[in-house]
């Protein structure tokens, strides 16, 4: 038992019980009695003449009876609650959070929060159905789990085994915890369709076992809605979460990478950790960090968590791998200490080149090992296909000296030489001007070992670049190297015939055009395959002669999967984080085929663990606070005020029944 108001029930009882005991002392109640003499009532006129101030308190049956009211309308003033189970019939919805957060292990009952949650509610089981003065009568329950997505584990029944075994086949996800959709469900489950009926969904109960981080929070509870919130968690977590992983190339080492990663700290506290950096679970690295202590927000009590990132120096990774960062401390949320990525094996670009004057840069591609292929188109072929969009099969399009025209330059990736592409912002005014370099932009990667020191044009176009098209090399006449980005169309121009100049006899002139070509077939291209999170239906294509697929889980589970169509296979949704491996063959061969993919929690509410105080609801819905133990607390007070009623009314009685008689 507790109670809510205390001090205000103390004060009430200093104010009124002493001096309705002084008013006894002051005070003798007498009955007006008819007498023939009083010489037979010597000892009264005796005491009536000798009445004091205060005299000994003599036993009255009035006193008794006003002192219990009062102590029990003190009572009710306390406001006090006895923890046990209150309902009587009618419908009860079980909410249980199953969310990232929920896998904290910093509870004393059960290793994770989950496990006690499932404990409390099970507890709260036998209490509504375990009968007893404070004991409901049997109704029906619900059990309902929610993360990204709400699951029904158990609909209305008052089958006691039942509710018990469902409550201990819940399982664990990492997702991000919404209520919204398991509130939909419940609501439409205990809603009676009925017309004839009375009972809807604002006689039912709504029980919540979670740590109260719920992404959908606000307004959530209805009006008439009643919802009991089993706050499930220590008051100071301990938590250190990676919240954001992502990887790079450098400009000046293409088959390297660098790896980068957030960190955000939830505790009061700095904190000191290292960081791990694998490469198929081979350690590459580990480094040192140091992280902020989180502060509270005076003016709203926010935890504002503290944050650093860490910069994995770069490393030489030409092929591919799963790039794990791990955080080596332990805390009391081990699901957001890990994070990974997959990186595929570089990509080998197909090159399309158009109507070449020259053998030049015909030789310069020839010569690129990375390639998967090089077309030589005419003129003619090249119309054909951009008028029916097969340039798309195509990494880059060199145009050697070639204009398409006006309109047959679809959205592609292009590296142009001599004369000017047919697009917005490329204003030709003049031609046959020589030129000497006077500004390079040296940052930009296609100038990477690259000196244009020694170049000269003896014929090149002037053009009047527009406002979105960058000057990467400025001559003495105009703009001799421009480059635009709009969207999928990715142009790299060169104002001149390499013929027309002395670049061909210069090495700079081979490092460019494979610079130029690296950059644009990777133009927009993710380093790493696609990532999905938990809550998520993973999707591949897959060949469409694909068998035997199979899907290793990351707890080491393996699950056969048979798509109708290969090329559109989905499996999910994802309940946890980790790495998944795709598994297939092919008719009449024994070698096997693999694709691996990661999924990460990265969720910052997620990592936030502390349990939330309490939980808003909208206006006219009501939020309780359920006990310590999972019971609920039932209000006393009302018994309190309504024997304190019949007290009084009893000593009504008493009053008139003495002064009468």
């Amino acid at each position: 038992m507790n109670w809510l108001t205390p001090m205000a029930g103390a004060i009430l009882a200093a104010s009124v019980i002493p001096p309705l005991i002084l008013l006894y002392f002051l005070k003798l109640r007498r009955r007006t009695q008819a007498v023939a003499c009083t010489l037979l009532w010597k000892r009264a006129v005796e005491d009536l003449r000798a009445n004091a101030p205060f005299q000994r308190l003599r036993k009255s049956l009035l006193l008794f009876l006003q002192l219990l009211a009062l102590i029990l309308l003190v009572a009710a003033i306390m406001q006090p609650q006895l923890q046990a189970g209150s309902r009587r019939g009618g419908k009860t919805v079980f909410l249980i959070d199953v969310s990232a957060s929920m896998t904290a292990t910093d509870v004393n009952e059960g290793p994770t929060r989950l496990d006690d949650a499932k404990r409390r509610a099970k507890q709260r089981i036998e209490q509504l159905y375990g009968g007893g003065w404070f004991g409901s009568a049997a109704g029906e329950t619900m059990v309902i789990t929610f993360a990204d997505h709400a699951e029904v584990v158990s609909r209305f029944t008052d089958s006691k085994p039942q509710l018990l075994s469902a409550i201990d086949l819940i399982q664990p996800t990492h997702g991000v915890s919404h209520i919204g959709e398991a509130l939909t469900l419940a609501r439409a489950y205990a809603t009676n369709v009925d017309p004839e009926a009375a009972l809807t969904v604002h006689d039912s109960t709504l029980e919540l076992f979670s740590d109260g981080r719920l992404a959908d929070l606000d307004d959530q509870v209805l009006r008439g809605e009643t919802m009991i919130y089993h706050r499930i968690g220590s008051d100071e977590p301990d938590n250190v979460s990676i919240t954001a992983i992502s990887i790079e190339r450098p400009y000046d080492r293409p088959n390297a990478v660098e790896v980068f990663a957030s960190l955000v700290n939830f505790n009061l506290e700095p904190v000191t950790c290292d960081v791990q950096l694998s490469v198929d679970e081979v350690v590459r690295a580990i480094e040192e960090v140091v992280i902020g202590a989180a502060q509270t927000d005076p003016a709203t009590g926010v935890l504002v968590p503290e944050r650093s990132n860490v910069i994995f120096t770069p490393f030489e990774q030409p092929r591919g791998a799963v790039i794990e960062v791990a955080v080596l401390r332990e805390d009391d949320a081990l699901a957001d200490n890990v994070a990974r990525l997959v990186v595929p094996p570089p990509k080998q670009l197909t090159i399309a080149l158009v109507e070449p004057d020259s053998f030049v840069i015909k030789m310069v591609l020839e010569g690129i090992p990375t390639l998967a292929g090089i077309d030589l188109l005419s003129t003619e072929r090249f119309e054909v296909l951009a008028q029916e969009g097969g340039l798309d099969r195509y990494d880059v399009v060199v145009l050697d000296n070639y204009a398409p025209p006006e309109g047959l330059m679809p959205p592609a990736r292009y590296l142009t030489f001599g004369a000017t592409p047919p697009l917005d912002g490329f204003n030709e005014y003049a031609a046959d001007q020589p030129q000497l370099v006077l500004d390079v932009k040296d940052e930009h990667p296609i100038f990477r070992f690259v000196s244009l020191d020694q170049l000269y044009v003896s014929k090149s176009k002037l053009i009047q670049p527009a406002d979105d098209v960058q000057v990467l090399v400025d001559g003495s006449a105009g703009p001799l190297i421009v480059a635009v980005a709009r969207g999928p169309m990715q142009v790299i121009h060169v104002a001149f015939d390499p013929l027309d100049s002395n670049w061909p006899f210069l090495r700079s002139f081979v490092t460019f055009v494979v610079n130029a070509v690296d950059y644009l077939g990777h133009a927009g291209e993710a380093l790493t395959t696609k990532g999905f999170s938990p809550g998520e239906a993973l999707t591949a294509r897959l060949p469409a002669t694909a068998t035997d697929i199979q899907l290793h889980l990351p707890d080491g589970s393996v699950r056969s999967i048979q798509p109708l169509d290969p090329t559109l296979l989905s499996w999910g949704p994802i309940r946890l984080s980790g790495v998944y491996g795709l598994v297939w063959s092919f008719p009449d061969e024994d070698e096997t085929y693999s694709r691996a993919f990661a999924v990460n929690l990265l969720s910052e509410p997620e990592a936030n663990i502390r349990p939330a105080e309490k939980i808003l609801a909208h206006e006219g819905g009501g939020v309780q606070l359920a006990g310590g133990d999972g019971s609920q607390y039932t209000p006393l007070w009302p018994w309190a005020v309504g024997f304190c009623l019949a007290l009084i009314m009893f000593e009504w009685w008493v009053y008139h029944r003495k002064a009468y008689i």
